[in-house]
């Protein structure tokens, strides 16, 4: 079976945003359960040869994700504190620190989770009122996917990336410009995300027509005739 982190870590090796970088060291938990959203927007692409969506979703299964958010208290800085989350026989728990100002996070890591019980427990406390994101994942699966299936993948998810920035409101308004404060050129701007977008949308139609023309071929000159048409 593939996994959908690794789909996920496929297109994040294409995309090369250093903002999925730096959600991936905040919390990986949450980073995953974001970034699944993109994959099933980019399954609907990979619909050639007729019969790879059927194959690739036959066999899915979806990520299963939660999430807790926890507050030191006064008895936090005296002992260790056991919660009870609820959150049980999760694979992946991860936590961030909220700073005080609720602007950012860093990634917390001197706790325990017990996915049987579903408690997470937390060392004595340096202060009260600190606040604690906690996040649960448990990886999503597709069949096993051949290296051209996991291209195709991660360039559909690249796709996907890219029509976000598109079709973004704020990008698209008119910003306001003085003399103590400039702008990059908006219609540069917006002229080079079209573009890339279309290099990203050609890529990814270029490799899936391969990809239907190898299929092609093989079923019809392969020894096994259809046999392992994906």
């Amino acid at each position: 079976m593939t996994g959908w982190s690794e789909v996920i870590s496929a297109a994040k090796l294409l995309i090369d945003d250093v903002r999925w970088q730096r959600e991936l060291e905040t919390s990986a938990a949450r980073f995953f359960r974001a970034k699944s959203d993109f994959v099933r927007m980019a399954l609907p692409r990979i619909n050639r040869p007729p019969g790879l969506l059927h194959y690739i979703q036959s066999g899915m299964e979806e990520p299963e994700y939660g999430s807790y958010s926890w507050e030191s208290t006064q008895e936090s800085t005296e002992s260790a504190t056991a919660i009870a989350t609820g959150m049980y026989n999760y694979g992946l728990c991860t936590a961030a620190l909220r700073s005080a100002d609720g602007l950012y996070e860093t990634p917390y890591t001197d706790f325990t989770y017990d996915a049987v019980s579903g408690v997470v427990v937390f060392p004595i406390q340096p202060s009260a009122g600190l606040q604690y994101e906690i996040d649960f994942y448990n990886d999503g699966e597709f069949p096993d996917l051949s290296e051209a299936q996991m291209r195709l993948f991660a360039k559909a998810v690249a796709v996907v990336w890219d029509e976000r920035f598109e079709r973004n409101w704020l990008n698209m308004q008119p910003k306001i410009h003085d003399s103590s404060f400039s702008t990059v050129n908006e219609a540069n701007y917006q002229e080079k995300a079209s573009l890339r977008l279309q290099r990203s949308v050609q890529a990814f139609e270029d490799e899936l027509r391969k990809y239907e023309q190898d299929c092609a071929y093989r079923s019809r000159f392969s020894p096994l005739g259809g046999a392992g048409l994906f």
